[in-house]
């Protein structure tokens, strides 16, 4: 709007100017001739621009308003600041932690103008703070070293200014920003700063943003982390993306804000891992289960294995004793040299069960590392996750060999090495026994031998037909009947020939 206050214009004449209406009007047109109009007598200038100003035409500008939620459009939240003036905030201002709208029609709130939307609409910015009111509210906020709201108006060097009551400086530092974009991006912002020094004769006042920014950061974790602590127990499943690794484990985070640490002891059942990179990399997507909740700590134990079933729980299903396998050579150590049967799962053979052919003083003289051998399964232990196996085992002995040459019915000839109650052990070859139970006499017979010396006793049994059972003395020779043999137990039954 222009104002003209003389020329030759008629009075109340209106013009038109370009694409926007603006209004001329004549406020005094007047010549010797001719009364001015009473209704306009009294009016002046200023009560004129007032007028014009409380119409809303203009922002105002200062301190914080009053306002009040009357629509919500699209991006954007309609606000009646007072005077029956009316503002925006963009929506994404007034959003929630969970992304959602937080005010609603009705809502009241401080505001402050920060500027005009690219549709001539006033901007406002939602004041989320109290902005003091004199130098005596300053004071107080300084020494108690209360939150404020301020606004900031322009940048300087080495900072900004900012209107807080009274004009302040926020220098870069302590500012939040990292970027000459950030810092662009400030100006005309509402902040929550502290005052970190104040000298009213010298009405010097500076303001610290970033630390009240930390503060609120922390809250807010902590918030969200205590709310997802309370969700979760030791054995839930969680998912997430790997944010970062260290030399210990790896960083997971399955909620915005709230992390978890995967240490490297738990990324599997049977490798031993160095460091997560072996097994994770960042931005991978993951599943855990959970292992600890540590509410005081604010720390997340996760695991990566528990996921998947511990094939060490199922070993003695899967190598039974006397169970042949076929791995390779992973590594060799003094006392013997390891053999991977599946991935992630090795058997030891130890130094002793390589050969029965000869002594050796290192597993490198019979195997090397990446050579594929074949073993049995001696024994297996989930407890201690120990796989025991044996390759001399396999090899052909003379036992073997003297065994493949014998029948059922066979005669044979040992040496007795030992005597007990009811049967003697016979050694037929080298690392080859065989074991012949001993026919105790009918327990009629006695009887009918009662009385008399052990010479007549014996002599009246040989007449009657009741043969004695011979004896057997350790070391002596005898000739034996084969009666029964076991090959793979090296067993070998007799009966007297």
């Amino acid at each position: 709007m222009v104002f003209l206050t003389e020329g030759s214009l008629t009075a109340d004449q209106k013009f038109t100017l370009g694409p926007v209406g603006f209004h001329l009007i004549v406020l005094s047109m007047q010549d010797d001739s001719r009364e001015p109009p009473e209704e306009a007598a009294d009016v002046s200038f200023a009560d004129i621009l007032k007028e014009f100003e409380a119409g809303g035409k203009r922002p105002p500008s200062g301190g914080p308003r009053r306002g009040t939620v009357v629509g919500v459009s699209g991006d954007y939240v309609l606000i009646d600041y007072g005077s029956k003036a009316e503002g925006v905030i963009p929506a994404a201002d007034l959003l929630d932690r969970d992304g959602k709208l937080s005010v609603k029609r009705g809502d009241t709130f401080d505001v402050a103008i920060t500027g005009r939307h690219s549709e001539g609409m006033v901007r406002l910015s939602r004041v989320a703070g109290r902005r003091p009111r004199d130098w005596d509210a300053l004071t107080r906020a300084f020494e108690n070293k209360e939150i404020i709201a301020g606004r900031v108006t322009a940048t300087v060097k080495g900072g900004f200014t900012v209107d807080v009551g009274t004009r302040a400086f926020l220098p870069a530092s302590r500012s939040g920003t990292r970027t000459p974009a950030e810092m662009e991006q400030l100006v005309g912002q509402e902040i929550r700063c502290r005052i970190i020094k104040l000298d009213i004769a010298d009405e010097d006042v500076v303001l610290d943003r970033r630390s009240v920014m930390e503060e609120e950061a922390r809250q807010v974790r902590q918030s969200t982390w205590e709310g997802a602590a309370s969700r979760l127990n030791p054995g839930d499943r969680v998912t997430g993306v790997v944010t970062r690794l260290a030399d210990f484990g790896a960083f997971v985070e399955f909620q915005p804000g709230v992390e978890g640490l995967i240490h490297v002891s738990e990324m599997s059942w049977t490798k031993r891992v160095k460091h997560p990179s072996e097994v994770l990399k960042e931005g991978e997507r993951v599943e855990a289960v959970v292992l600890k909740v540590d509410v005081a700590g604010s720390r997340l134990s996760l695991g990566l294995r528990q996921v998947f079933e511990n094939p060490w729980d199922t070993i003695k299903d899967r190598y039974p004793n006397g169970k042949i396998v076929e791995g390779k050579i992973t590594k060799l150590a003094k006392f013997g040299a390891f053999v991977e049967v599946e991935e992630g799962i090795e058997g030891l053979v130890h130094i002793s069960d390589f050969t029965n052919e000869k002594r050796i003083q290192h597993p490198s003289e019979i195997v090397k590392p990446g050579q594929v051998v074949r073993a049995i399964v001696l024994s297996a232990e989930p407890e201690s996750k120990r796989l025991k196996l044996g390759m001399k085992q396999l090899e052909a002995t003379p036992a073997d060999q003297f065994l493949e040459q014998l029948a059922v019915g066979d005669h044979v000839t040992g040496r007795v090495i030992r005597v007990e109650r009811d049967h003697v052990t016979v050694q037929l070859a080298e690392s080859v026994e065989g074991l012949c139970r001993v026919e105790q006499p009918a327990s009629a017979a006695p009887a009918a031998l009662s009385g008399g010396s052990l010479a007549e006793r014996l002599a009246a049994a040989w007449k009657g037909g009741v043969k004695p059972p011979e004896a057997y003395h350790e070391g002596e020779i005898r000739s034996f009947t084969i009666k029964a043999i076991d090959a793979a137990g090296k067993r070998i039954e007799l009966v007297p020939s």
